[in-house]
């Protein structure tokens, strides 16, 4: 699908980040138990920059999972939630929640001057990640904001545009919405990972309780040397771009993974799970790319980097709108031809 020998540059170009991002996924599986599906996705999201979206009950780890990665590259202190951390906001939204709330109320005494002037320090336009708990309950106003941060990377303030600075968009939910202006919101998320309560069986229940047990009461350590993961990220996703431009990295017709690719996309709006638009189709390939240099440095192996048939099982896992089990498992035939 991309030319092997720029893929194989770009990962060896940038094979000390995807190291680092593989110790967070391991570390992250040794916390959590029976979450290996959501971390992976996490660990894309985190890579490709593209917004993830968490869907669940409550208490299955969805604000903890965000939490624990945050905390194991320095961006918040997991020991002391309740200090400030300014490249890090979070918020529980519900239908009564106002604008200010997240973007900074105005000063009353500038405004009392005819000047103004929004109090944004500690805000989300201002933070570098960004996690929205219950994100559909938000206003008209919120979600049409938020839409601004994906698709732009701005924040529309009075009919002024501001670049965000904003690097991961990670929200949850409860359920997945099914009005037409909320699905408009959710389309955006490209990344989705369902996350179910632990099965009612010995091994599963057992492993849960250990590892929540230390989760909850043990204290949190942090290696300093992730620090600064976030900066490295958007310099691997600058180098993609920069390549892009070049006319170096572009898709290339390969007819079997195409072939293969089209069948499962086939398969997903012929039995209702997606309609896969054209914009997420675009982003699937680009998280594609990115799961292949994840995979690529991981193995070790840098040599003729193509696409795999785990890069086509993305599709099933993470970019789906509804699950049906039946018609999952004939995409997944696909692959296997």
């Amino acid at each position: 699908m991309f030319n092997p020998d720029i893929l194989g540059k770009l990962a060896r170009a940038n094979q000390s980040i995807f190291q680092d991002l593989a110790r967070v996924e391991e570390m992250l599986n040794a916390r959590f138990s029976g979450l290996q599906e959501p971390i992976r996705c996490l660990i894309l999201s985190v890579a490709s920059g593209e917004p993830l979206l968490l869907i669940g009950p409550p208490g299955t780890a969805k604000s903890k999972l965000i939490r624990a990665f945050c905390g194991l590259i320095g961006l918040i202190d997991e020991e002391n939630l309740g200090s400030d951390h300014p490249d890090y906001f979070e918020y529980l939204l519900t239908p009564f929640t106002e604008p200010g709330e997240l973007f900074g109320f105005y000063n009353i005494a500038a405004a009392r001057a005819n000047r103004l002037e929004r109090e944004d320090k500690g805000m989300m336009q201002n933070a570098r990640v960004v996690y929205l708990d219950e994100v559909f309950n938000g206003s008209s106003a919120i979600l049409n904001s938020i839409l601004a941060f994906i698709n732009e990377r701005i924040f529309h303030d009075r009919g002024v545009r501001k670049p965000v600075a904003m690097q991961c968009l990670f929200a949850a939910t409860n359920q997945i919405p099914e009005t037409s202006d909320l699905r408009a919101v959710f389309d955006r998320f490209v990344l989705r990972c369902p996350i179910e309560n632990v099965e009612a069986h010995v091994e599963p229940v057992g492993a849960l309780l250990r590892a929540g047990w230390v989760e909850t009461f043990g204290r949190k350590k942090r290696p300093s040397e992730l620090d600064g993961m976030l900066t490295r990220m958007e310099t691997f996703r600058n180098a993609v771009r920069e390549l892009t431009s070049q006319g170096q990295l572009t898709p290339q017709i390969d007819a079997p993974f195409f072939s293969a690719m089209a069948q499962m996309v086939q398969h997903a709006r012929q039995y209702d799970l997606s309609q896969m638009s054209n914009r997420r189709l675009v982003k699937l390939s680009y998280v594609m790319l990115v799961h292949r240099l994840y995979e690529a440095v991981r193995e070790g192996d840098f040599e003729q980097i193509r696409m795999r048939e785990n890069e086509l099982q993305l599709l099933p896992r993470y970019f789906l709108d509804r699950s049906d089990e039946e018609a999952v498992q004939k995409m997944r035939r696909v692959v296997l031809r």
